[in-house]
């Protein structure tokens, strides 16, 4: 049967048996369902927070303190639920709902979506008994939530029994019967970022993402919407509709959005000694055993994602991630060092973005010795603690090289030299026109937003981390080249050294860290040379092309007669 086919069926089947209902030749309605208790996973966040991330408002508007300038990609329903979704207007499924028919469910959608209800019919939901480990579950979140659990079915996650409508699960369904686990998912917040609840946040919060969508250039974002589209919902991890906890706990469930030039963490991980043994051995892990229970050596003999990274200390795993998180993916600057560029300044003020890290703080070393208890399972604790050292030590090498590489632009900057045309010509920051109304100087801080108040959002932006923009959108005369090679010296390649590091691998360490880092160092330093020796002749011939404080401004057709 073919797809209109499919369709048409369901709808005729629709209809039939809205007729049947509709002449009581139904059964009474039951009890009233039980409604267990949600969690809500922005409780919290500031006041302002959930009226521009958890209240739904379909695709009218985006999400963020942006959200008024661009109008969502239809897909953001399902990365965004909460927020962007939309109803199905093509079947009304109210008669449905309101009689509780769940068998009709799996009569249309198994003739339409074979694969999605052959999944759900492998899963713990279909056959919440399926094995020792997951009856014991089932026991314990029945007595949670107070009733028995046969199965559970399309109805339970896709119907909103208040609205009578369906709604695409978030995180807060799932809490029903979860709730400890999506508890623990919140909790990242309280480490602050980059973290999974908050990644939705980092996609819309920044500014080249309403730039992006004036200039026309949306659909090209959809990349970073289906990575950071996980803050919401399990299923990235657990994905739907098996649900399967053992799928969730094999690193490859983690590397379809950890990998790539600016967290390459699977290329490292599974390039790594311990990849290779997984990829070669990995059939004797038992992954259907909770972390908690699994024998190091003899069930894993390496480490995965999921056995690092959810690790507690203590012999406890939980759905946090990012717990022991000491660099933060390594785009914030350490204070343990000293800067000669405007990084001493940082965050300039900006409340939005984090403040500068201090590695050996309480917190940070009571993180250090939670790695050192996880790597001592195989490891000495001595060459666990070598070894964290030499990686905060890359850290602190790569950080200063970043200081030395935005201290030339700074110069470039401050002596007028960097652009190449006459500033008319050249573009703002991304939606530099509107920081200042939606930010304000609460959060941009006072500094920062006069500047961009005061000259209409054309200010030089370099380095961590607003100075990313220079790798995601590309203006007229703006950024400029020396300006993208920093940017890619320090988003993309002190990240790979970093990552390649942590994961143990060397040659991404350094032939995709180190290296090219120390290569896009010297182009920097070459492209600085070359500007500013062009400004000398420009000068000295009196044609001031390049314009600043110095310079008589002309414009190009000016230049081209005087050539």
């Amino acid at each position: 049967m073919n797809y209109a086919k499919k369709l048409r069926f369901c709808f005729n089947f629709f209809l039939l048996v809205t007729a049947i209902l509709f002449s009581g030749l139904v059964l009474a309605e039951e009890e009233k369902p039980y409604v267990p208790k949600k969690v809500d996973i922005y409780e919290g966040f500031p006041d302002w927070y959930k009226a521009v991330f958890r209240d739904n408002v379909g695709l009218k508007e985006g999400a963020g303190l942006f959200k008024d300038y661009y109008k969502p990609l239809k897909m953001q329903m399902y990365f965004s639920p909460l927020r962007h979704y939309e109803p199905p207007e093509l079947l009304d499924h109210t008669i449905f709902i309101e009689k509780e028919r769940r068998d009709l469910c799996i009569i249309c959608h198994d003739g339409i979506n074979t694969g999605a209800v052959a999944d759900w019919k492998r899963s713990a939901h279909y056959n919440p008994r399926k094995s020792g480990i997951i009856a014991r579950k089932t026991s314990i979140i029945e007595g949670i939530i107070g009733r028995e659990i046969d199965s559970v079915d399309c109805f339970d996650c896709h119907v909103n029994t208040e609205t009578k409508k369906i709604r695409m699960p978030s995180a807060e369904e799932c809490s029903e019967c979860h709730a400890r686990q999506v508890k623990e998912l919140v909790s990242e917040k309280d480490h602050g970022r980059p973290n999974h609840i908050q990644a939705w946040e980092a996609n819309v919060l920044v500014p080249w993402y309403p730039e992006a969508y004036r200039r026309g250039w949306l659909a090209g974002n959809a990349g970073c919407d289906m990575c950071h589209g996980i803050g919401e919902k399990c299923d990235p991890c657990h994905t739907r509709h098996t649900f399967s906890a053992a799928e969730a706990r094999r690193p490859e469930a983690c590397m379809t959005c950890h990998m790539g030039p600016d967290h390459p963490d699977a290329e490292s991980y599974r390039e790594s000694k311990h990849g290779i043994i997984y990829e070669m051995e990995e059939e004797h892990y038992n992954f259907e055993k909770p972390l908690a229970h699994v024998i190091v050596g003899e069930e894993y003999r390496t480490p995965t994602c999921q056995f690092c990274h959810m690790y507690q200390g203590g012999g406890r795993f939980t759905h946090n991630f990012v717990s022991k998180g000491i660099w933060r993916m390594g785009t914030t600057p350490p204070s343990n060092i000293e800067y000669k560029s405007t990084l001493k300044d940082y965050p300039f003020g900006i409340k939005i973005i984090a403040d500068k890290i201090d590695i050996y703080s309480d917190e940070n070393l009571d993180k250090r010795d939670k790695w050192i208890e996880l790597c001592s399972n195989c490891h000495s604790p001595r060459f666990a603690d070598i070894y964290l050292e030499q990686l905060d030590d890359y850290m602190f090498q790569a950080f200063s090289l970043t200081d030395k590489a935005q201290k030339i632009i700074d110069d470039l900057i401050t002596d007028d030299l960097l652009y190449t045309t006459a500033e008319e010509e050249t573009d703002i920051y991304p939606f530099g026109d509107k920081i200042t109304e939606v930010l304000g100087p609460e959060l941009l801080g006072d500094a920062v937003w006069g500047a961009f108040n005061k000259s209409g959002g054309k200010v030089p932006v370099i380095g961590p981390t607003f100075g990313g923009f220079a790798l995601f959108y590309q203006g007229e005369n703006y950024p400029t080249a020396i300006e993208r090679s920093y940017a890619k010296m320090w988003f993309w390649y002190k990240l790979q050294g970093y990552k390649g590091y942590a994961h143990a691998q060397q040659d991404i360490m350094w032939w995709w860290g180190q290296s090219p880092m120390l290569q896009e160092l010297g182009n920097v330093q070459a492209e600085a040379k070359r500007i500013r020796r062009e400004a000398a002749l420009e000068k000295k011939l009196g044609i001031g092309y390049l314009y600043g404080k110095n310079f008589k401004v002309e414009t190009n057709e000016q230049v081209q007669q005087m050539n």
